[in-house]
């Protein structure tokens, strides 16, 4: 049984469990160890289900859902909670890790077809392009970490250009780019999409 928990306000303790069975169903809403209520199924908690809370504050909890992503929106008087799907801080360091696995594989992958001559990878147009490519996403990496949204917009126009020039080089090879590969780099691309916003979010609350 899937469980998260989360803590109602900065730096406190995790007193919030939200559990749920198969395909989001009777998603129990548990607070300090109480159950304050039960969203029998994903139709309901797509709509979103509110909870009033004993201070006077009102919990919400909403699947947002569309084409490129699922999200469980955990609210408190419409404020996301600290290390939801939804706050900023979440948000901002799935972008950056995301930025550091590209940087990552193209390191690796490149190394892997460089220095062990690995014949499929070099097939596949992966080499000393990759390294560079790898180091470039290191440095924006850096960058965006330290709430740079430059950083993180150039991360993903790169991301993009180099997923272009791979379906443009597989189709003049005579090849079908394949469509798990695309779809991999479509769910890339979200939180890295998400993050710009949060950076700028959360700036404005620092300033």
């Amino acid at each position: 049984m899937p469980k998260q928990s989360y803590a109602l306000e900065t730096g406190g303790e995790k007193r919030l469990d939200i559990s749920w069975k198969g395909a989001f169903k009777n998603v129990d809403v548990v607070l300090d160890g109480q159950s304050i209520g039960v969203i029998p199924n994903q139709k309901v908690l797509s709509q979103g289900q509110e909870f009033p809370l004993e201070d006077g504050s009102t919990l919400k909890v909403r699947l947002n859902r569309n084409l490129m992503s699922t999200e469980l929106q955990v609210t408190r008087d419409d404020q996301p909670l600290p290390g939801s799907a939804s706050d900023p801080k979440t948000r901002f360091k799935n972008a950056y890790l995301i930025v550091y696995f590209i940087a990552g594989l193209n390191l690796l992958l490149g190394l892997l077809a460089s220095v062990f001559n690995v014949a499929l990878l070099q097939e596949l147009g992966i080499g000393f392009g990759s390294i560079l490519l790898g180091l470039v996403f290191l440095v924006l990496g850096f960058f965006v970490q330290r709430q740079s949204s430059l950083a993180l917009i150039l991360a993903i126009v790169a991301f993009i250009a180099d997923s272009l020039l791979g379906v443009v080089l597989s189709v003049l090879q005579g090849a079908t780019p394949g469509i798990a590969g695309l779809l991999v780099r479509v769910l890339l691309l979200v939180p890295m999409f998400q993050g710009v916003p949060a950076i700028k979010t959360l700036k404005s609350k620092s300033a």
